[in-house]
């Protein structure tokens, strides 16, 4: 009996690669205006160009870095010699300004920072509520405030380890020994930090390292590896590191997973899926918040929220502290109204929520944060707070009943989230917001269903950074 034929498949090429288009070198342009996260916004051939570290008015010369479809980008070489400078450049202060990624805005005067965050919030907002004027922002110092900084760890040839920030447009790092925005416990600990290193034994898969000091100046250290140390090094870490001072250790495995479009492309905007395994937890950190009376009046006392380092905190305490008082007060819970914290976090507004409203239903996407809440609360003594974890960031939400909300969510938003309070009973909702584009999409929701945007400001949690935030009140009418 003859054997069938294998069937031949058809065979197909490769798609082609797509040509990358050849950058244009160096030219001089002209800075029209400013774009949304704080690059000088030119025009060449017609075409729009991000320039990195110019100012409106100046006229510059520009190393292109990137050709897009609808826009290029560049960065500045220097000022033309007969350009007049921007009344609102200053001198950057950090010596690593020019390479480090963090600080992009430090040729811009805070002040000026500040008045153009509000005033991108203001025209997304008035988009909405044409009528609408922000409140005063919320401000603070714009240094020496950051209480948490995750750095990257290159080991070297001779063991000892470098300890640095990821350079600007480079997954490299620039080592540093002392960080202008950072407080100076956590600048101690930075310098202190590769010694202590030293006393371990080889690290082998350390990636990162987030340092975090709460409000007591106590310090705790969060260790990211990308391949299982073993049990005899993590017994030698824990050793290493922890004396009187850094009182708090975590150590996490990453396992997170990149789709492979993401993989390929930057400029896909997928999610990438992080999934931390937990090697070791010890200890406790703590910040201290002081909530503010009914009506502004007074103090109602100051709660203490114990976490961990690697939990998410607020960067600034001082501008996290006046966010909680602003949002106290606009929201004014009365003492029978149950309330929704959603993405509540350690319990930044659960536990001052707690002390006026009747009720509060705190929900949030970790298991752990619930625990944690939940500990927070009995350790101030407040009873009426229940804790629920709940994927908020599924395309359907159902939310427990409540009278009024705040909610906190990440840069997506939390369109879900505000299509489910907009069919609720919610009769005031304070929306804390990472993204101005994601909130005026947001808010459209909760608009068109009679919770009308009444009042918003900004909120200058990030200073030096194009990142803004901002909060919103909504109302029902």
């Amino acid at each position: 009996m003859t054997k069938p034929r294998p069937t031949r498949k058809p065979f197909s090429k490769a798609p082609a690669r797509t040509r990358q288009p050849d950058l244009w070198g160096k030219d001089t342009l002209v800075i029209e205006r400013m774009s949304q996260e704080g690059r000088g916004v030119a025009r060449r051939a017609g075409k729009i160009v991000f320039v990195n570290g110019a100012l409106t008015g100046e006229h510059v010369r520009a190393q292109c870095t990137a050709v897009k479809r609808d826009y290029d980008e560049a960065e500045l070489i220097e000022l033309l010699a007969d350009t007049t400078l921007s009344a609102q450049r200053v001198e950057p202060e950090c010596p690593i300004y020019h390479h480090c990624g963090g600080c992009s805005l430090q040729h811009w005067s805070p002040a000026a920072q500040q008045q153009h965050k509000g005033a991108n919030l203001l025209a997304v907002l008035q988009a909405i509520v044409p009528a609408l004027i922000l409140d005063p922002p919320i401000t603070a110092q714009p240094s020496g405030f950051r209480h948490r900084l995750r750095l990257l760890v290159t080991r070297n040839a001779d063991r000892s380890y470098d300890l640095g920030l990821r350079q600007r447009r480079s997954h490299e790092a620039v080592c540093i020994q002392h960080c202008l925005v950072a407080t100076a416990a956590v600048n101690g600990l930075l310098q202190a930090l590769p010694d202590m290193l030293r006393n371990a034994p080889d690290l082998q898969g350390l990636r990162e390292i987030e340092i975090d000091a709460d409000s007591n100046n106590q310090l705790g250290l969060c260790f990211y590896f990308a391949a299982h140390p073993g049990e005899k090094t993590l017994l030698a870490l824990r050793a290493a590191v922890l004396d009187d001072s850094v009182i708090a250790l975590r150590i996490r495995l990453d396992t997170r997973r990149q789709s492979r479009s993401a993989v390929e492309s930057d400029e896909t905007g997928g999610e990438t899926t992080e999934q931390w395994q937990e090697l070791h937890a010890a200890g406790e950190l703590c910040l201290r918040l002081a909530v503010p009376g009914a009506h502004g009046g007074g103090s109602m006392g100051e709660l203490e929220l114990a976490y961990l380092p690697g939990d998410f905190t607020q960067t600034h305490w001082e501008v996290n502290a006046a966010l909680v008082a602003r949002a106290l007060d606009w929201l004014q819970p009365r003492s029978d109204e149950t309330a929704l914290d959603l993405f509540s976090g350690i319990g930044n507004f659960s536990l001052p929520l707690a002390r006026a409203a009747k009720a509060v239903h705190a929900v949030e996407g970790d298991s752990s944060m619930t625990a944690r809440i939940l500990a927070n609360a009995k350790r101030n003594g407040i009873e009426n707070i229940s804790a629920k974890a709940l994927n908020l960031l599924a395309d359907e939400v159902v939310l427990p009943k409540a009278d009024i909300a705040i909610v906190d969510p990440p840069r997506a938003g939390a369109k879900a989230v505000c299509e489910a309070l907009a069919r609720s009973r919610v009769k005031r909702l304070l929306y804390v917001s990472c993204h101005p584009a994601t909130l005026a999409r947001d808010a459209r929701v909760l608009h068109a269903a009679g919770l009308r945007l009444s009042k918003a400001a900004a909120v200058d949690m990030f200073p030096h950074t194009g990142h803004s935030e901002a909060i919103a009140l909504f109302e029902r009418k």
